[in-house]
């Protein structure tokens, strides 16, 4: 077992700390960063870091109203396929490929309902042609609940993201697995107990990108690496 940390970015300033592995560039799905700032971004990163680019709200949200540029809402939204969607999917590969990133965040809001039209959707997009070569972690907010997030990733291909704290992660042992910590109570470190569960949700797969979003996501990373150097797990960059 192999667990990647990290945290999620919100802003366009990225400070990479010691340890921590995962860049998710969360900023990308409401506003993008220049080009110059990706490149800039990518000679920056110590060595082994791993960033994760991120699918913008304007695609992922089906009732989104705002326009993207001179792009009306409508062709954008709810996975639309057509060329406004394939300008930005060319705009998220160019990006991927600037940092180096092999993973792509599709986080869609709780507007995103469990349907047959939503999933279909989702499967065209997840096959689109730019992001070939690119590995998709779908977190899906709202009612999907994780059995039925799980075995809708298995039919489209994608990794389920899911925490580890909100509850149990109905997935099987496999190479690789995509956990996003939010932590049970706003404002509060995440408690040692906890951290020890994570560990423990960890075991089956091989690899592990773990990526706090908490009210203090450094300072939880940073208690996490230590709680698994105590406990012997190979956490984090050396």
């Amino acid at each position: 077992m192999r667990i990647h940390v990290g945290v999620q970015h919100l802003s366009t300033i990225v400070r990479f700390e010691p340890g921590l592995e995962i860049v998710e560039l969360t900023r990308m799905m409401h506003a993008r960063y220049r080009e110059a700032t990706l490149r800039k971004l990518a000679s920056s990163a110590p060595a082994g870091s791993r960033f994760v680019v991120a699918v913008p709200q304007a695609i992922t949200d089906p009732e989104w109203e705002q326009p993207s540029g001179a792009v009306p809402a409508a062709a954008l939204r709810g996975f639309a396929p057509g060329p406004a969607q394939d300008d930005q999917l060319a705009a998220l590969a160019r990006a991927a490929g600037l940092l180096r990133s092999q993973t792509v965040l599709v986080r869609t809001p709780v507007s995103f309902r469990p349907t047959a039209r939503n999933l279909e959707r989702l499967g065209a997009f997840a096959r689109h042609p730019k992001l070939k070569g690119l590995r998709l972690a779908w977190q899906a907010d709202g009612l999907w609940e994780p059995a039925r997030l799980t075995a809708a990733c298995e039919e489209l291909g994608v990794i389920p993201v899911l925490d580890p704290l909100a509850g149990p992660t109905p997935m099987r042992a496999a190479d690789f697995a995509y956990f996003r910590v939010r932590g049970a109570t706003p404002s509060r470190l995440i408690p040692e107990p906890a951290h020890h569960d994570l560990i423990e949700a960890c075991r089956p797969y091989r690899r592990v990108f773990l990526v706090f979003c908490t009210a203090n996501p450094v300072q939880d990373a940073r208690n996490f690496l230590e709680n698994a150097a105590l406990a012997g797990v190979n956490a984090g960059s050396k």
